[in-house]
Parts: C-alpha cells; sequence; structure tokens
C-alpha cells in the first residue's frame, strides 16, 4: 500500500519513506513499517547512491518535476534495523526519477505504472526487499527511459 502524502502546501507535501541521490535524481522507497525500506538504501549507498532522507521524504513541485528533500532539522542518521542509528550525511534535494514500492512478489514482466503525486506523475515500481534490488535498482536508474518505459 502507498504512503498517504500529507499536504503542506499547494505544492508541497511529505510522506513516510526514504530517499537516496544517484547522479543527481532521487529514488523514492516506501512501504509499510519494516518492509526493509533503510536496508534497500543501504544496498543503494554501498553502491554509491547518497541518503537525502530516511523516514519522512519531504515532496516540492517545481516546474514539470518532483523534488526530494530532508525535513528542516533532520537527522543526519539512518536506523539499519539490527544495527542502531547510524550517522550519515544528507545529501541536497534532488528531482525524482521513481519510486519502488516494497510490496509481496512482483509480477515476472510488470506492466509500467505511476504514481500522482502533486499532479505530477512518477514511475513506480513494486518489488519486495531482496538482496538482489539494489543491483536491479541501479540497472532500472541507467538504462530506463524516461518516464518509466523499458
Amino acid at each position: 500500500m502507498l504512503p498517504s502524502l500529507h499536504p503542506t502546501g499547494p505544492d508541497r507535501g511529505s510522506l513516510h519513506g526514504t530517499a537516496v541521490s544517484l547522479r543527481g535524481r532521487a529514488l523514492l522507497i516506501v512501504g509499510p513499517s519494516g518492509s526493509g525500506k533503510s536496508g534497500c538504501a543501504a544496498q543503494l549507498m554501498g553502491q554509491g547512491a547518497e541518503l537525502i532522507v530516511d523516514d519522512r521524504v519531504v515532496l516540492d513541485r517545481r516546474g514539470a518535476d518532483l523534488w526530494a528533500s530532508a525535513p528542516e532539522g533532520a537527522p543526519a542518521a539512518m536506523e539499519l534495523r539490527g544495527l542502531g542509528i547510524l550517522p550519515v550525511p544528507l545529501a541536497a534535494a534532488a528531482p525524482v526519477q521513481a519510486a519502488i514500492l516494497l510490496s509481496d512478489s512482483p509480477a515476472r514482466l510488470p506492466e509500467p505504472e505511476v504514481w500522482p503525486l502533486l499532479g505530477r506523475s512518477i514511475p513506480l515500481l513494486r518489488h519486495p526487499a531482496s538482496g538482489d534490488l539494489a543491483a536491479k535498482l541501479l540497472l532500472w536508474l541507467r538504462f530506463a527511459e524516461p518516464g518509466g518505459r523499458h
């Protein structure tokens, strides 16, 4: 189930999730509590991504793009289940390229989906947290056509 967007203005809102940046583009990681959002972010960070924020993502509509950032005063840290809270520097805001919903088993060859947020539609991917998810996401982010087509 996708998290609810909590509007904080006409072009701004926040939601429960994690965001990472890779080459200046953001990936939203969403899912129920305990689904592996921080673990997925940690896998991606191990491959060069940077943490924008863990737990609560601020979204801003800026022209044609939707930007992800940390809320004001957000801790420069992330929770690593089983290991504790780890201090981690936060990356700057970045335009959102896609969102991944950590869910049960995905379709083998899913139809492209979008998630409408603040008047913009971003590609929505669905996949359970798994050992190979970071590699799959990195390839998708690198080779998927704009708009999420593949």
